[in-house]
């Protein structure tokens, strides 16, 4: 039987814990084997490296690019980053010679991979293409430049599967399987309650907040004051609340700045990173996801957990009945956040809310789809449909 290499790239801890189910499934098949390649924010000690938290036992093989420019200029240092990640990618690439490769979501480590693929005719299958954040963030443009690049696409809601199509991509090359978020979400590999409340030093019968907040690339001037806001507003309601480090994105450092200047707060609790596990415990215990990251507006329908989503860079992304929006201003944040813990309505409601990510099974899917497709001209010669 023929054995098909099929590479996964993760470059920062959200996009591996997007594709930790994906990596397992495809590890399982026996007429696949995976290898994995590691770098950005992975590699890196101020944002946790959290190259720790992979599972290297359902890999056959790990690759890890590593690079840290230490450059006050945070574009420039993205610039710099992503020509090496093209330069020495294309050299784990061409050791590695995948039949497919894939990729997931929008950041910049993740187009630098796509373009060094492209080029060497490698077939890239790219999850989350299709979706929509209008806040101006770079996310739009890279993610729809991927989905450009790639030769298959696995979308995760309808409206993103038919923005693929509106693209021009040919609807053969197109599945729509749904969240691979809700895999990790419905397996059993996290921290009990009882093992949060320990890790955390957390009160599991009183309300517990888990905050992250990413800089707005456009807007990275304003990173600082903008999670101030937030944080001015979390401190002032006194709940418990477990912050995270941002992305490592152009503004980041303004982020961690306003952070740290609430580092003596009793009642936060600051991690570089949660680590996946503890990631997943956390959402089943706590009382409301607030912040502007995707991962708290994709991953809470499933659970009826209520979203605080604060300010634009999220602004178009698809959303259910349980994501309350609120701009980027303290007095805002404290009438949503108080909305989502106290008001019995609206927590009603959310206990109803739909979920227009899947049920679960994206990862099984993307690994069939894998195994089967013909891997032909026709897969990398793409056609537009304009």
């Amino acid at each position: 039987m023929s054995i098909r290499n099929i590479a996964v790239f993760t470059g920062s801890r959200s996009e591996y814990g997007l594709l930790s189910q994906v990596v397992k499934s495809i590890f399982l098949e026996p007429s696949l084997e995976v290898s994995l390649i590691v770098s950005g924010s992975h590699l890196l000690d101020e944002y946790g490296k959290t190259v720790w938290e992979i599972d290297k036992s359902c890999v056959n093989r790990i690759k890890k690019i590593a690079f840290n420019a230490n450059i006050n200029d945070k574009e420039i240092e993205t610039l710099l980053f992503f020509s090496n990640l093209v330069s020495r990618g294309a050299n784990v690439l061409t050791e590695l010679r995948p039949d497919i490769i894939v990729l997931a979501g929008d950041r910049y480590e993740t187009f630098a991979m796509a373009t060094t693929a492209f080029y060497l005719n490698i077939p890239i299958a790219h999850i989350f293409g299709g979706d929509l954040t209008l806040g101006g963030h770079f996310d739009d443009s890279v993610r729809h430049s991927i989905t450009k690049l790639s030769h298959l696409h696995f979308a995760t809601n309808d409206d993103s599967y038919k923005r693929i199509l509106s693209l021009g991509e040919e609807p053969w090359r197109v599945f729509n399987v749904g969240s691979t978020a809700i895999d990790n979400i419905l397996s059993s590999d996290c921290l009990a309650p009882k093992e949060i409340a320990n890790e955390f030093n957390v009160d599991l019968a009183k309300p517990i907040i888990v905050f992250t907040q990413h800089p707005i690339t456009t807007e990275a001037d304003l990173s600082y004051s903008q999670t101030k806001e937030s944080l001015e507003a979390l401190n002032e309601l006194s709940y418990q609340t477990i912050i995270t480090y941002p992305s490592n994105d152009s503004g980041s450092d303004g982020v961690i700045k306003a952070i740290e200047e609430f580092s003596n707060n009793p009642n936060f609790r600051i991690r570089k990173s949660l680590g996946w596990k503890s990631h997943l415990g956390l959402l089943k215990v706590v009382s409301v996801v607030v912040g502007n990251s995707s991962s708290g507006i994709i991953e809470t329908p499933i659970l009826k957990l209520p979203c605080v989503d604060i300010g634009t860079r999220q602004l178009g992304r698809l959303r259910s009945e349980n994501v309350i929006d609120t701009p980027n201003k303290k007095e805002e944040i404290k009438k949503a956040i108080k909305k989502a813990i106290n008001d019995k309505k609206f927590v009603e409601r959310v206990k109803n809310c739909s979920n227009p990510y899947g049920e679960g099974g994206a990862s099984k899917q993307i690994t069939n789809i894998l195994k089967s497709i013909s891997l032909n001209k026709s897969l990398l010669q793409k056609k537009m449909t304009f």
